[in-house]
């Protein structure tokens, strides 16, 4: 009961704030059943008319309860106010409001048939009373009950007008509410016979039939022009001054019935973005002290901007549904005004029913003597609706380890818009419905790993998002996945050539786990080869025709249902090539190699190079994109025997061709060729025939090459030397051959020792392709190098050191040079050259003059 004391108090407080006369003794109190717990006794709803706890006068026996939402149960109680203050219960009644009428979309009409389509109204559980007959004729009027938004009518007469009405059905139909705001009527015609559509422009009338095709077919209208109600909520506890408010909205619900009530005009309908004004208050003869708010109406929720300026930035609130019921919750700042609330219930929290597919606004204040406080206030938008599935669910990978354990990678796109502090996706996965597992992904992570599977099993996986706070979830995308099987085989090579490779696998033991049959996978170059094995087929292939050097890739797997077990791997190199060319050049104390490989597979390559002799220790080096290499500290007078091996792979896979040996002497003697610069552009090189230096031990001289280069650091003197041709217009010549690819000073002549040749004597017009060297001029003042170097009959060269003249020419020389500078090529000359071109005496020359004078005198002849 309440005491007299605190009545006294709250009429001090109705009479500062002006909004309510003196209360009455009788009072109807309205509840919400679908927004509010019976634990909640005070509620204001600024849209329905009266709000709830209103008082009216003892006199009043009847009202109009205005503004509910459509489609909506409503529990009303009655209760006497005694003259102690007490109250007794009177009546306790459950009413549906009626829902609002469909809305025509279209309607097509032909001449015995019509297609009806309309925008279902607000709210769940809504069916459609369809009752039509001919104009003037209702007593042949047919009822048909669906609830189909599309409707196709058959067998209507041609050229006839028919009536139809359209009725709302909440629940299968209630008999506490009339049809009267549910219902749509309209009048339509069919087509008259022969009725060409194609010229006419009279419109086709909206029709129905007795035929109902039963196709549920939704469509989507537009947003109802209705502003949304505005609910608020007043809580208090032990009747104290300061209370704490609740108000939320449903914006996609709509009020559209207006009424009167025996004292009070109807509550107005404004849109949440605006301010409504104030309902006229209501008078309350009694002098109880009665509710807090009867009689009082409330303005409108304000705008977000004007709440925010006026209040601040708002707190947080909680929701979490309890069945049919919303929960709300949220924390009060320490030092706000004193709690007390008018639920049964010390908790910071309330109650309202949950409405799907709906979005509230919800926002809470903390009252202080029955006004806003602005100390704290706290703000959520709540969104009902359910969450959107996740799209594009697949298993990017799925594999069953060597330890037999099974897993799977799944993947997915999250939702436009995806809220990941609200929202969540739970993959749930198991081999049937009662072996189901969930896993929750918070993150914005789209995959998820699915461990410990067991092998060969098909497993259903569902992925849904769901809310964190409500029990909201999406539809669930599906998919199944069956795991790998197991494999126990082992891979190995039996014969290798460098074009085939016969290649092994073991059997996997049936028993540890089921498949099908083997796969044997073959990879190369050119082509993929997967061959398909049976249980009981042999297990070892041959393939031929292969490439020397390349490394092949093979694999084998057990397949259940189409799905391979991880691949048991063998790489596998064939043998490579050994060198087609190696060629030594020996020195003093030195021997360089030379050699050529062909790489068909371009495959990674790398040479094993060594050597050994009597008494002297192995010595070996591995080389990898070389083709030459210099051993040096070698003694004299010992035969060196030198290996060479081709490698190709790497790893395990690396395989070795087979190996190309070469034997030489190394000389004692040493050699420098002797030179003089003859003019600015020619060399004149002396050497002597030295066997300790040109041994024979190495193979009879074939041919004696003279090497020249302006550049030894350049390291080109290779066992095939450049000609002259290849030099001629680079900026460092490095080195080439001047002699032709057959001289020989020495040749015949056992008794010659020492051989001369000049350097730079030819023209050089064109290049023979018989001979590729020739004696090309040389540069002036350039400092030049020059060596000697004899080729066996054996493939082995022996060299000279390198000799070395200055770019500048002798006193007197260049004169002579300047002299002949211009001059005609030497087969203009009935001599020759007017100069030396070598090392030829005068009786070589007289020979030439005496043919030349034979030839004239036998052509005067003529």
């Amino acid at each position: 009961m309440i005491t007299q004391e605190r009545r006294e108090d709250r009429e001090e407080i109705h009479s500062k704030e002006g909004a309510r006369a003196e209360e009455r003794d009788h009072r109807l109190e309205l509840k919400a059943s679908h927004l509010l717990r019976p634990t909640l006794s005070i509620i204001r709803l600024p849209l329905v008319f009266p709000a709830a706890g209103s008082s009216f006068d003892s006199n009043t026996l009847h009202t109009h309860i205005n503004g509910t939402i459509s489609a909506a149960e409503y529990t009303v109680y009655v209760s006497a106010i005694m003259a102690d203050g007490s109250r007794r219960n009177v009546t306790q009644l459950l009413l549906v409001s009626s829902p609002d009428p469909p809305t025509l979309d279209s309607v097509e009409t032909t001449e015995h048939e019509a297609t009806i389509s309309y925008f279902p109204p607000q709210g769940n559980e809504i069916s459609y009373h369809l009752e039509y007959y001919p104009e003037g004729h209702q007593e042949y009027a047919n009822v048909v009950e669906t609830k189909a938004s599309l409707v196709r009518l058959r067998g209507l007469d041609s050229g006839t007008t028919f009536r139809l009405r359209i009725k709302s059905i909440y629940k299968g139909g209630a008999a506490n509410y009339d049809y009267s705001s549910s219902e749509a009527s309209f009048s339509v015609r069919t087509l008259p016979p022969n009725f060409d559509l194609d010229t006419t422009t009279e419109p086709a009338y909206y029709e129905y039939s007795k035929e109902i095709i039963d196709e549920e077919s939704t469509s989507v209208g537009p947003a109802p022009s209705t502003a949304p109600p505005a609910f608020l909520l007043t809580t208090t506890k032990d009747f104290l001054p300061t209370t704490f408010t609740v108000t939320f909205t449903a914006p996609s619900s709509t009020t559209t019935s207006t009424s009167t009530t025996t004292s009070t005009t109807t509550a107005p309908t404004t849109p949440s973005t605006t301010t409504q004004p104030k309902m006229r208050p209501q008078e309350v003869d009694s002098g109880d002290y009665g509710s807090v708010n009867g009689g009082e109406t409330s303005k409108g929720l304000a705008t977000l901007d004007e709440m925010t300026q006026e209040y601040g930035e708002p707190a947080e609130i909680a929701i979490i549904d309890e069945k049919d019921m919303l929960r709300l919750s949220w924390d009060a700042p320490e030092g706000a005004p004193p709690k007390s609330f008018s639920i049964a219930t010390s908790d910071e929290f309330a109650l309202i029913k949950l409405f799907p597919e709906h979005t509230l606004d919800l926002r809470v204040f903390c009252m202080l003597a029955g006004s806003l406080s602005k100390t704290w206030w706290a703000r959520r938008v709540a969104d009902l609706s359910k969450p959107k599935p996740v799209e594009g669910l697949k298993v990017a990978w799925t594999e069953t380890d060597e330890f037999y354990v099974a897993r799977i990678n799944v993947t997915w796109k999250w939702p436009t818009f995806h809220d990941f502090e609200l929202y969540k996706v739970v993959v749930t996965y198991g081999l049937n419905k009662d072996s189901m597992k969930e896993i929750e992904v918070t993150s914005k992570e789209s995959q998820v790993l699915l461990d410990k599977l067991e092998a060969a099993h098909n497993y259903k996986i569902a992925a849904k998002n769901v809310s964190t706070e409500l029990s909201l979830s999406s539809k669930a995308v599906e998919i199944e996945q069956t795991t790998p099987p197991l494999i126990s085989s082992t891979v190995y090579p039996g014969q290798i050539s460098s074009t085939s490779i016969n290649i092994n696998f073991g059997e996997s033991d049936p028993e540890q786990g089921r498949f099908d049959h083997y796969l044997l996978t073959f990879s190369g170059n050119n082509k993929n080869i997967s061959k398909k094995v049976d249980m009981n087929q042999e297990k070892s292939f041959t393939f031929t025709k292969l490439i020397p050097g390349k490394t092949y890739n093979f694999a084998v797997y057990t397949v259940y249902k189409g799905v391979r077990s991880r691949p048991v791997t063998a790489d596998i190199t064939t043998y490579p090539l050994k060198v087609n060319q190696l060629y030594p050049v020996v020195g003093r104390d030195y021997v360089v190699l030379y050699w050529d490989i062909e790489n068909f597979a371009d495959a990674d390559c790398r040479f094993r190079l060594s050597y050994n002799a009597d008494d002297v220790p192995t010595v070996s080096v591995e080389l990898k994109g070389a083709s030459r290499h210099r051993f040096t500290g070698l003694q004299a007078e010992v035969y060196y025997t030198f290996t060479i091996t081709v490698i190709m792979g790497t790893g395990p896979a690396s395989a070795e061709s087979e190996s190309e040996m070469v034997t030489v002497a190394i000389p004692k003697g040493r050699l420098a060729p002797v030179i003089e610069r003859q003019g600015t552009r020619e060399l004149v090189v002396h050497f002597d025939n030295d066997h300790s230096v040109f041994s024979e031990l190495n193979g009879a001289a074939d041919n004696f090459a003279v090497i020249v280069s302006d550049d030894v650091s350049l390291n080109d003197d290779n066992y095939e030397l450049k000609s002259w041709f290849e030099v001629k217009d680079e900026e460092e010549w490095g080195s080439y051959r001047a002699s032709p690819s057959d001289w020989n000073p020495f040749s015949g002549q056992h008794n010659a020792r020492k051989a001369a040749f000049t350097v730079g004597t030819d023209d050089c017009l064109k290049r023979n392709l018989d001979e590729p060297f020739c004696n090309g001029i040389l540069r002036a003042n350039v400092d030049y190098r020059v060596k000697i170097r004899m080729y066996t009959d054996t493939k082995v060269a022996m060299e000279s050191d390198w000799g070395v003249i200055e770019g500048a020419a002798a006193d007197g020389e260049e004169e002579e040079e300047e002299a002949n500078e211009r001059r005609f090529p030497c087969h203009m000359y009935l001599n020759g050259c007017p100069r030396k071109s070598g090392p030829q005496s005068s009786n070589f020359n007289f020979f030439l003059s005496s043919s030349a004078l034979l030839l004239l005198l036998l052509i005067s002849l003529f």
